[in-house]
């Protein structure tokens, strides 16, 4: 009888664990609903186009980034989306922005709502919370903004951007050293 209720107690503790860390071990997402990182353009508008949070018009709301040549598709949304921009870097899906609508959502719902899902954040400070995995970049913003980032691309701008400023800072120094 001591032994039964011994290994009723154990698989209850078992799986309370078990449940607790399914809830912390599920991955960061590679975008929103069928809309997902690494997709090629046409593929997205028609995600787009097919996906009732958006008010995607089709080509006119695509653009070019003058300074990079990258494309961004910039669409309204419906109820929960305000406004969504959708980068592309190297011909495929490289970052998702969703401006969530305040009036319908608030940014303690979303924060609680993706730590059930994917578990503590990886840095938290007042304006945003981060989340990773080896492929993903998931933050939510403040005041009210989800952002999906590939982690490849992502490393490679912080890389480049640390680069710049280290040419930068060389040519600084050579500058000053001509006085």
């Amino acid at each position: 009888m001591r032994s039964m209720r011994y290994r009723v107690v154990l698989l209850g503790i078992v799986l309370l664990v078990s449940a607790a860390l399914w809830g912390q071990n599920q991955t960061v997402p590679r975008g929103f609903r069928a809309i997902q990182l690494g997709l090629p353009l046409e593929e997205v508008q028609q995600l787009l186009i097919e996906d009732s949070n958006f008010s995607y018009r089709g080509d006119p709301d695509v653009s070019l980034l003058p300074a990079s040549g990258n494309r961004v598709i910039e669409s309204g949304g419906y109820t929960f989306i305000r406004r969504a921009w959708f980068q592309f870097r190297d011909e495929a899906l490289f970052s998702i922005t969703l401006a969530l609508n305040p009036d319908e959502l608030d940014h303690y719902g979303m924060y609680t709502a993706l730590v059930e899902r994917y578990g503590e954040p990886l840095s938290l400070s007042p304006r945003i919370v981060v989340w990773e995995s080896e492929q993903t970049r998931l933050t939510l913003e403040r005041p009210l903004t989800v952002k999906y980032v590939d982690r490849a691309g992502f490393d490679e701008l912080l890389e480049q951007g640390r680069l710049q400023e280290s040419v930068r800072e060389l040519s600084r120094r050579q500058f000053i050293d001509q006085f």
